[in-house]
């Protein structure tokens, strides 16, 4: 039998003498889609803020529980750990730059570079960004959740429902994501976008995610 992907184990959270979560366990398999139900404050955020290393847990005592990825124990002080760690997060708060364009937003952080005359001297920040791979990328990541969108366009002009779709497709630009963690996601979808982001979860689940 294989490992699971995430076990999270009697997690207990309290926000200044409340506790919102109580002895929580979650065990998730490779390829499984998951969905958490619950009234509005009953710790869904929460817990997956605690998976994603959230300031707003380590600031306010951390949890109480184990969380292990592939049968190792983890603990994560920052998003930028459980990133490394092949964990994908979208927010119910969209984390987009209006003023930057669809493939900009994919690749922050995270842009493809390509060496100039400049580089070879001063070194590596002064590369230039390799447009061509970071449309070929973006590209890519949009075409596997079936959005027929310009790469180039800016996210400031883009309909609501399609601000969701690209920020799904930044996670699945990863190249190590094995876990997508997706916060309340189709709240500010209509009824088709909701429909074709149930099918791009099927999709996804059949890769392994």
């Amino acid at each position: 039998m294989s490992v699971p992907v995430l076990e999270m184990k009697k997690i207990s959270k309290s926000f200044y003498g409340t506790q919102v979560l109580d002895n929580i366990n979650l065990t998730v398999n490779e390829g499984e889609i998951h969905c958490l139900v619950g009234e509005n404050g009953a710790g869904k955020s929460t817990l997956m803020n605690i998976l994603f290393g959230m300031s707003v847990i380590t600031d306010t005592g951390g949890y109480e529980g184990d969380i292990l990825i592939n049968g190792s124990k983890v603990a994560f002080n920052s998003p930028k750990a459980a990133i490394g760690a092949g964990i994908g997060m979208v927010h119910q708060e969209f984390m987009l730059l209006p003023g930057f364009t669809v493939a900009e937003n994919i690749k922050l952080n995270r842009e493809d570079t390509k060496p100039n005359p400049f580089s070879k001297i001063f070194g590596k920040k002064l590369e230039t960004l390799n447009r061509k791979k970071m449309s070929a990328d973006t590209r890519s990541a949009l075409d596997k959740l079936g959005m027929n969108i310009d790469e180039w366009v800016t996210v400031a002009g883009l309909p609501v429902g399609y601000l969701q779709f690209v920020e799904i497709a930044r996670e699945i630009d990863k190249e190590n994501l094995q876990l997508l963690v997706l916060d309340e996601p189709t709240a500010v979808l209509t009824e088709s976008e909701a429909k074709q982001f149930l099918e791009v979860v099927q999709k996804l689940a059949r890769t392994g995610i």
